[in-house]
Order: structure tokens, then sequence, then C-alpha cells
């Protein structure tokens, strides 16, 4: 099985090659400037002559922040002369700015497809609109395929032999456990589900994770701000709601690892359902990260806080979730807030059961916990190898590139491993 931490190299060694200059970001996408240059990116093989693929694949695309990127990978396009390659060049490589140099300047007029090779390509992780508008605007080709479930199949894979035998029909001490510790900008909606959580009086029957403490003041921050997702009611709301709470709302403690996304509570035992609250929830795109793996490898049933349409999504590779007994159609819901209300209102029903009735879900559920655990240690990681090398050989025919000397059977045998 490969590690997610060489899946860039791996890729290059056992699918792009020395076709293709392969480029990532450093330290992920983040709210830059104008000013990104070449040395913002981990690159593999040289600048130029080659097909240039970008992987924006750890992270959502988000508007404009993502077009900043594709700009900066995309440059220089057809349309540019060879002295305006050169005197930007001295500008934007890594080599810095220096004298006028001739002979990398005769290097560009002689061979200009060093600079110019197309198509260019942009590989996500996502399945959403915007990508078509990047596609459109820089005239690229893309690829798809499921990173996470990538990273979840390297970060979880000892968690089979710890919970392969671990009883789902049992007493537990808590109905449900939910992550909440990041809430600004994208994540603000997080701010009103848990005040939704307290307007229900579901504090005392959960494990949650909320920053209240005076070291984690950005609630506060994001329900001041004019320009926050939140709407002008659901802020308000969520002032009068957050306040009344006095006892920090802690898991595993009051700050949160750099490891967070790899690790799985120790605790998580002590609760059935898994709110999850995934990263993206605002935007209109197809998009699910490790979070929504934790409950599936812990063998709990889970409800998903992200955007609409992504249960469903979850549903195309194999999974099962739970509509026998809780109304899943909160996954067609379009209004964000009402979307957030739907999930609580299922929480909520399932919190004012009595012991019986909860056991009763409990034992008419785990065989689809079941499923879905062995599910993901089995089936799964061949469902979305097949789909990242199919979509490798489509992306290869559209670019007329010979893939002739892919060995497809052992990057099959290797990632399935």
């Amino acid at each position: 099985m490969l590690q997610i931490d060489h899946i860039y190299e791996f890729f290059k060694k056992s699918i792009f090659k020395n076709a293709f200059c392969v480029w990532v970001p450093l330290g992920g996408i983040t709210p830059v400037n104008k000013n990104l240059k070449v040395n913002d990116f981990m690159i593999f093989n040289d600048l130029h002559g080659l097909h240039k693929i970008l992987f924006i694949d750890q992270e959502p695309l988000i508007p404009q922040v993502s077009f900043d990127y594709v700009e900066c990978f995309s440059y220089p396009g057809p349309e540019i002369t060879i002295e305006e390659i050169f005197l930007d060049y001295l500008d934007k490589q890594p080599y810095g700015v220096g004298p006028f140099n001739f002979d990398i300047y005769q290097k560009f007029q002689n061979f200009p497809q060093m600079v110019l090779k197309e198509p260019r390509v942009l590989v996500t992780s996502e399945k959403s609109e915007i990508v078509y508008e990047l596609s459109k605007k820089y005239k690229l080709k893309t690829l798809y395929y499921f990173f996470h479930g990538f990273a979840a199949l390297d970060w979880y894979r000892g968690l089979y032999a710890l919970n392969y035998n671990k009883p789902v029909f049992r007493l537990y001490k808590h109905d449900y456990i939910t992550f909440n510790r990041i809430v600004s900008v994208d994540r603000s909606y997080r701010c009103y589900f848990v005040s939704k959580l307290v307007e229900k009086n579901l504090l005392n029957h959960g494990q949650i994770s909320f920053g209240l403490d005076k070291n984690s003041p950005d609630w506060k921050a994001e329900l001041i701000d004019a320009h926050s997702k939140l709407s002008s009611d659901a802020r308000k709301f969520c002032f009068q709601q957050l306040s009344s709470i006095e006892t920090p709302l802690t898991i595993d403690g009051e700050n949160i690892t750099g490891s967070a996304s790899s690790d799985i509570a120790k605790n998580v035992d002590d609760s059935f359902w898994h709110v999850v609250t995934e990263t993206v929830f605002y935007y209109d795109k197809l998009h699910l990260t490790e979070k929504i793996f934790k409950p599936i490898v812990s063998k709990q049933p889970f409800m998903l806080l992200a955007a609409p349409g992504n249960l469903a999504y979850l549903k195309s590779y194999g999974f099962k979730t739970f509509d026998s007994v809780i109304d899943e159609s909160y996954d067609n819901i379009q209004d964000h807030e009402q979307r957030t209300d739907a999930v609580v209102d299922q929480l909520n029903w399932y919190c004012n059961l009595n012991h019986r009735e909860k056991l009763d879900i409990t034992r008419k559920l785990e065989p689809i916990i079941e499923h879905n655990f062995h599910h993901f240690y089995g089936e799964f990681r061949h469902i979305i190898t097949r789909e990242l090398l199919g979509n490798c050989q489509t992306l290869f025919k559209e670019i007329g590139y010979d893939d002739g000397d892919i060995a497809y059977d052992d990057i099959y045998r290797v990632l399935t491993a």
C-alpha cells in the first residue's frame, strides 16, 4: 500500500514519468496575493519542454484562490512572445533576477517548444463547476481521482486489526460524537450546528469539540464578520446560544495536534453516531475528505454535514448509509441552515429514544456498519485505483500521449496490495 506522503513521487516515477513536469503547491492552497512564483511549488522534472501537470488534490478548489495558483502554473501561454517569456523568466524563475543572459535567451528563441508545451493538466479530488471554469479559462485538461480515499487507506490501515472484531451491538456511554474546533470562514456553519445542539439540549448526550476557551476565540470573530457565510439571523442565534455555554467543549484536549487529520480519538468508542462536519459545506461540489472515513473505520453510523449530494457521492463508491432508520433527505437540501436543521432534527430524535429503542436501532444498523468497515478495507481500494488508472488512460488518449511503457497491471497491484 502506498504511503500518502510519497504519492506524487510515485505518480512521477510510475505514471507520468519523464514526459510530464509535475507541480504541487507547497504548504497547500492558501489565500495569497498574485505574487506567486515557481518556487512556491514542489516540482518534479525540468520546468520546460514537457507536459505540465498541476495537482490541487489535497484541498477543494476555492474561487479566486485556486485561480491564482493555476494562473501561475499556466504561464506562459502560447500567445506570449519569446521576448516576453525571457523578460518575465528573470522575475518568476527560482534562479532569481540577474543580468541579461544571451545563452538563455537564445535557448528560448531556438526552441520555443521548451516553454510552450500544450496541453497542460489540472488534477483535482472534486467534481464541480469550478473545475470546468478553470479548464475553460486556461485551456486545461483535467484529471480526477479520490486523493482522500488513498490518504485514509494509508492513515487508517492499522485500525483494521484494532476494530475487526469490535462489537457494534452494545450500550454506549454517549449518543454521538462530533468534531468542530475549526469554525472560521468556510467552516462557520459549525457555529450554527453547535448552537442548534445547545438549543435542543443535546450537549449532555454527546462528545463535542468546539473552541470556547480564551485561546480559541474564532467563533466570536466569525460572528461579527460582515462577510460571514452565516446569515444575519444565524449569527444572532449563535451569539445567544454559544454565550450560554460555561463548560469548554473538548474531546481529546484544548489544542488541536498537527496530526489531527490522521488521528482517531481514543474515546470515539464511547459514542454511537458520528456527526461528520466536512471541509466543504457552502460550495456546490462533490468533495469528501478523510473525515467521512473516521466513523467507518471506527464502526459507527454517521450523519453528514457537507455540501448537498455528498451522501450520494459516498454511496457511489459502494458504501451504505442509514436511511432505514433516519431521514437522509437532508442530503438534497440546498439551504445551508435548513440542511443543518434537518441533521440536528434526526440527531434529536435519536437522543430522545429510550434505551431499548436505541438498542433496537443499534441491532438494525449493525449489518450496514459492518459492510462499510469491510468495504473500506476491501473493495474500496480497488474501486478508487481502477478509477485513477482509467482516468489516466482517458487523459493520455485526449492529449495524444503514448502510454505504452506504463505498467498498469503492476501499478494496480501495488496500490491495492
